[in-house]
C-alpha cells in the first residue's frame, strides 16, 4: 500500500470519505499497512496539537518530546479521566462558567478565549452556549465520582462517530446514499450532555434524514444540572450525609419533577416502543437501547404474542450491561425474534473517545483503522509487548479525534490479540474474553481504580496542576 500524504489526508479526514475513496475495506488492512499508516496520522496529529493543545504542549516540554518516531511514543502523553475533571469543583458549584471556561480552552485547539459565557447560571446554559459559539459539541461523563468529566469534542468528531455506524452497519459505503433515510428510534431524551444524545444531530443528517424520522421518547434536554445533583445525592445518602446535602434554588425548583421522570421512565420507555413498534412495523429502522431494556421490551412482546416487528436488514445497537438484571444465555435470540432482526450490534467505546471497536459474531471486539491500541500493566503502568496475547489495562490513541489530543488510558481490562486471524475474517487487533473494569480484577477488587502513570508520573501531575494553575482560571 503506497501511502503518500492525499491517502493520509484521506485517511485522517473521516471513515466514509476514506473508504468510498480509495475503495479499501478497514477491517482487511494488513498490519504492517495500517501500522505505517496509523503512524503518520498519529505524527500528524502531534504536530497538530502540540503548540495548539496547551495540557498536550507542557507535558510535551516537561519530557522533552517534540516529534514521534514509533507508535509507542505517544504513551507518556496519553490522558487519564483524571484530565477531563480536573477543574476545582467550585466552579461549577458557584456557576463560575468563566473560568471553567478557561480551562477547557487548554484542552482544546479552538479557540475559546471570546465566548461570552457570563450570563450562565447552569451546566446546561453553559454547554449550550458552547456549542453555540463555536465548533464544539461537548459531552460530559455521568458523575458517578460526583465529579463531571467534560471533554472537548466537535460537531464534525460526532459525524465521524455516525459514519462507523454507517460503515459497520448498513452495506457498502460506495453504494450508499447519504443520508439514508431510515427511522431512528431512541428511547431517551433528544439532547443532552452525554455521549449517545451527542450524537444524535449527527444521526439526523445522515441517517434519518429529517426531524421526522428521528423518533425521541422525550422531546427536550436531559439537564445536565440535575443529572449531577442526583448523583451526589446518592453519594450523599450513601455516606449517611443527607441531611447535609444542599441544592441550588435553580436546581431545587426541578427536582421533583426530575425524579418523577425519572422514576417513570422504564414504563414510558416500554410505552413508547409499543406505540412505535405499531407506526413503524416492517420498516427499517436504527434504534440504539440498553441491554436490560432490550430484553425487556422483547420479553414482554413476545408474550403478548407479537414477533418479527421490523424488516429484518433493521439496525439495533446495543451495550451498557445488564444494570443487575441477570439475562438468560438466549437473550440475544428472544430480541432478535420480537424485533425481526438478524443481528444486534454491540460496541465498545468510551466518552473520551470517537472510534468503536465492534463485537464480531465470535464474541471479539475488533479495532477500527483510527484507533491505536495499547495494554498497559495495571500495577506498573507500563506497556505490555504488541505481541500474541496480551491482558492489562486498556489504552489507545483516537485519530479520529483533530481538536484536541486524543491519546487516553482508560479504566478498562482486556486481553488483546494482537496476532491471530479472527474467524470473522477481519484482520488487526481484536479484544477477546470480554470486558471487565480494573479495579474489579485487582487484588482488592473495590475501591477507586488508582490509574498508574508510571512512565510520567510527575511531568502528568505537573500538566494537571498547569490545566488548573489559579492565575488563569482567575483565582
Amino acid at each position: 500500500m503506497d501511502m503518500g500524504e492525499a491517502e493520509v489526508a484521506d485517511f485522517l479526514d473521516g471513515p466514509l470519505h476514506f473508504c468510498r475513496k480509495n475503495g479499501l475495506d478497514w477491517l482487511t488492512l494488513g498490519r504492517a499497512d495500517l501500522e505505517r499508516l496509523q503512524l503518520i496520522g498519529l505524527r500528524q496529529r502531534f504536530e497538530q496539537c502540540r503548540e495548539s493543545v496547551p495540557v498536550l504542549k507542557r507535558l510535551a516540554d516537561n519530557q522533552g518530546i517534540r516529534e514521534i518516531s514509533r507508535l509507542e511514543d505517544a504513551l507518556p502523553l496519553l490522558y487519564t479521566s483524571q484530565t477531563y475533571k480536573s477543574y476545582p469543583s467550585a466552579l461549577v458549584d458557584q456557576h463560575r462558567f468563566d473560568q471553567l471556561t478557561k480551562w477547557l480552552d487548554k484542552l482544546t485547539m479552538h479557540d475559546l478565549s471570546k465566548v461570552d459565557v457570563s450570563g450562565c447560571q447552569s451546566i446546561d446554559s453553559w454547554m449550550t452556549t458552547i456549542k453555540r459559539e463555536t465548533p464544539l459539541l461537548m459531552i460530559h461523563t455521568s458523575g458517578t465520582s460526583g465529579t463531571m468529566s467534560f471533554v472537548p469534542s466537535t460537531k464534525r468528531e460526532w459525524e465521524k462517530f455516525v459514519e462507523q455506524f454507517v460503515l459497520w452497519l448498513f452495506g457498502d459505503p460506495a453504494e450508499l446514499t447519504l443520508p439514508l433515510d431510515v427511522d431512528c428510534i431512541y428511547p431517551y431524551y433528544r439532547d443532552g450532555g452525554w455521549s449517545h444524545a451527542a450524537a444524535n444531530d449527527c444521526l439526523v443528517k445522515l441517517v434519518a434524514g429529517n426531524e421526522e424520522r428521528f423518533h425521541a421518547a422525550y422531546p427536550g434536554r436531559l439537564s445536565s444540572d440535575l443529572l449531577l445533583m442526583g448523583i451526589r445525592h446518592q453519594i450523599a445518602t450513601a455516606k449517611g450525609e443527607v441531611s447535609t446535602f444542599r441544592l441550588s434554588p435553580e436546581v431545587a425548583a426541578r427536582r421533583e419533577e426530575f425524579e418523577a421522570q425519572q422514576r417513570a421512565m422504564p414504563d414510558n420507555a416500554r410505552a413508547f416502543f409499543e406505540t412505535l413498534c405499531d407506526e413503524l412495523s416492517g420498516r427499517r429502522v436504527f434504534t440504539q437501547v440498553t441491554t436490560s431494556m432490550l430484553f425487556k421490551i422483547a420479553q414482554e412482546g413476545l408474550k403478548g404474542g407479537k414477533q418479527g416487528i421490523f424488516s429484518p436488514d433493521s439496525v439495533i445497537v446495543s451495550g451498557g450491561g445488564a444494570k443487575g438484571i441477570a439475562l438468560p444465555p438466549d437473550w440475544e435470540e428472544t430480541v432478535k425474534t420480537f424485533f425481526g432482526v438478524r443481528e444486534i450490534a454491540m460496541f465498545f467505546g468510551m466518552s473520551e473517545m470517537i472510534a468503536l471497536y465492534r463485537r464480531c459474531e465470535h464474541g471479539h471486539y475488533h479495532a477500527p483503522a483510527w484507533s491505536i491500541p495499547y495494554v498497559l500493566d495495571i500495577e506498573s503502568g507500563k506497556p505490555l509487548p504488541r505481541e500474541g496475547r496480551q491482558s492489562g489495562r486498556f489504552a489507545c490513541y483516537d485519530l479520529l479525534i483533530d481538536s484536541r489530543w486524543g491519546g487516553f488510558i482508560s479504566g478498562d481490562y482486556v486481553t488483546m490479540d494482537w496476532e491471530t486471524s479472527c474467524a470473522c475474517g477481519r484482520t488487526g487487533p481484536h479484544i477477546v474474553d470480554g470486558i471487565r473494569r480494573v479495579a474489579d480484577v485487582q487484588k482488592e477488587g473495590a475501591g477507586e481504580d488508582k490509574i498508574s502513570c508510571a512512565l510520567t508520573p510527575d511531568a502528568y501531575e505537573d500538566a494537571l496542576d498547569f490545566l488548573n494553575a489559579a492565575e488563569t482560571l482567575g483565582g
